[in-house]
């Protein structure tokens, strides 16, 4: 399924959970009022629908719905360009691989840390040992 698919299909289900909500609003309006209400039931029907309706169309709903009949191709162009584009830089990074010069840097600054581990081990097995000679 394509995602403009599952884009529609998500809208309308929306719409309808939207719709379902206002039909429950008009029947709760509808019963508080046949119990004796008057123009103020009517004016919360109003006000719950225009607060549905509001936030469906001004929200990511409205825009999503919008995108649909606007056809959205210039982004999708505009995405599959950016991710061609990075494709090709990550495929640049994964062949280019490191130079002689660059191996042979890695190997002293391992060797560097090699010696550097091995200075502080014997440090700290002179420092042991004169503390077992003291404790004595």
């Amino acid at each position: 399924m394509s995602t403009r698919t599952s884009k529609a299909i998500g809208m309308i289900m929306v719409v309808a959970l939207a719709g379902i909500g206002a039909a429950f609003i008009m029947e709760s309006v509808q019963s508080a009022r046949r119990e004796g209400g008057g123009f103020e039931y009517a004016l919360l029907s109003i006000a719950g629908i225009a607060a549905i309706a509001w936030m469906l169309f001004r929200g990511p709903v409205g825009k999503g719905i919008a995108s649909l009949f606007d056809g959205g191709s210039e982004s999708d162009a505009l995405m599959a360009g950016r991710v061609a584009e990075l494709e090709a830089r990550f495929a640049e990074f994964e062949h280019r691989g490191l130079t002689s010069g660059e191996v042979e840097q890695a190997y002293a600054r391992i060797a560097d840390v090699e010696e550097r581990v091995d200075f502080t081990e014997r440090l700290l097995a002179q420092r042991e040992m004169k503390e077992v000679g003291d404790g004595s």
